[in-house]
């Protein structure tokens, strides 16, 4: 009985306090409510960031790939283009050489080369086409001794 009068007013006080814990409880729902929307939030927003990176790595990979394309490309063309170059080089040598064969047989032909001789720069009204000096003249040199 004495219990039972404690727990009366207990009861009584819980039961003021059992609307307050019914409308703390909802309170609580609400609460646990916010907490999962959050979570789940942050889940799709976990995924969506998961799925940009991804994206961005395909892509970085097919970048990866159309740049290594292009740079083995470009090393067989530079290769390409130094073989030609070391064949102009070639020929410019042989070419020079061939100039210089000419200059010097004219030049034995005419005198023995010193400057007296005057061989060396002839006038340019005696002085064939070609036998001039300067660059023009000695490409059309050479022209004329290859064909």
């Amino acid at each position: 009985a004495a219990n039972g009068g404690a727990a009366a007013p207990a009861a009584g006080a819980a039961g003021t306090g059992n609307g307050n814990a019914g409308s703390g409880e909802v309170w609580m729902d609400e609460r646990e409510l916010k907490r999962q929307r959050r979570k789940q939030s942050n889940r799709e927003s976990a995924r969506r960031s998961r799925l940009r990176k991804q994206a961005e790595c395909e892509e970085l990979g097919g970048r990866v790939d159309a740049l290594s394309t292009e740079n083995i490309t470009l090393r067989a063309e530079l290769d390409r283009l130094k073989e030609a170059c070391a064949a102009l080089n070639e020929d410019n040598s042989m070419l020079t050489g061939k100039l210089k064969a000419l200059n010097g047989d004219a030049t034995a032909v005419k005198g023995d080369g010193d400057a007296a001789d005057g061989v060396g720069e002839p006038s340019p009204k005696k002085a064939k086409k070609g036998e001039r000096g300067g660059e023009k003249g000695a490409e059309e040199a050479v022209e004329g001794a290859a064909a």
